[in-house]
């Protein structure tokens, strides 16, 4: 009962601090749209977030902030992007089903997340939107893999838009930098079976309130966040082969990363 009392109060926090933070998100996409202090926001509020759920994140690595970098990592929950984006001053780039999202959705609309779509006029303002921000200046972050696992292995990196990386008027200063997102801990606890992983991870058929709320429940999660070394797309000429390494680095960050509590074989593919 205390628990499930705790989750509500949580939760109530969580959408209370989600609408206050709404017209500082509109303000901020209209006046600093095109400066350095975009992020401070939509960073803030991610921040906040994850205070408020107990998720605690430790940094392995170092974070390339310089210009033009596209970070793309493994992907757990939704929760990834509090996590992700309290650490990184970036702009994400999602799937158009985020903007269904409870909360989420109206939220990352108003940070100018970048949407794929899958129509061919939708996809090619995509690919104008993604070069514009590069243009800019602003790093992205994305997520290769084109959903969500249980975050035990790491699936194949969907090449196409590494095409998009290596249009000539991108590859030669860009920069891709693989990141890993591993769950060391939950509710204070060592992991022991796949099913902790549960309570962070959201992937299949689960669906977002009762995940947030079974969340909420927890004392939070410890996320081990790990970069890698950078990549430069200028070393590249094949989609499917940088998309492949990109991969590869992830899944064997991940390999190295699980706690040993949790007994699993990964391997790096």
């Amino acid at each position: 009962m205390m628990r499930s009392f705790i989750s509500f109060l949580k939760l109530s926090i969580f959408i209370l601090w989600s609408f206050l933070i709404v017209i500082p998100l509109i303000i901020n996409g209209f006046i600093l749209s095109k400066s350095k202090k975009f992020h401070f926001t939509p960073g803030l509020y991610h921040r906040v977030t994850c205070f408020i759920y107990g998720i605690k994140t430790q940094i392995k690595g170092i974070p390339n902030t310089s210009d033009h970098v596209v970070f793309v990592g493994n992907h757990l929950s939704y929760i990834d992007i509090p996590v992700i984006g309290s650490r990184l001053p970036a702009t994400f780039i999602a799937k158009a089903d985020v903007r269904k999202w409870p909360i989420f959705g109206l939220l990352s609309m108003l940070a100018q997340t970048i949407f794929i779509e899958r129509s061919r006029e939708a996809a090619q303002k995509c690919i104008t939107d993604i070069k514009t921000a590069l243009k800019k200046n602003r790093s992205l972050i994305l997520f290769p893999e084109g959903t969500s696992t249980q975050g035990v292995d790491v699936l194949p990196f969907k090449s196409s838009i590494f095409d998009l990386f290596l249009q000539q008027d991108l590859k030669e200063k860009l920069l891709i930098q693989p990141f890993t997102i591993s769950v060391q801990s939950i509710d204070n606890k060592q992991i022991t079976s796949t099913r902790d992983l549960d309570t962070y991870a959201w992937h299949g058929e689960m669906t977002m309130l009762p995940h947030l709320w079974a969340i909420g429940k927890s004392k939070g999660a410890k996320i081990l966040l790990t970069f890698h070394k950078p990549r430069a797309a200028s070393h590249y000429d094949n989609r499917k082969l940088f998309a492949k390494d990109c991969q590869q680095d992830v899944a064997e960050g991940l390999k190295n990363s699980l706690p040993t509590t949790l007994d699993l074989h990964i391997k790096a593919s």
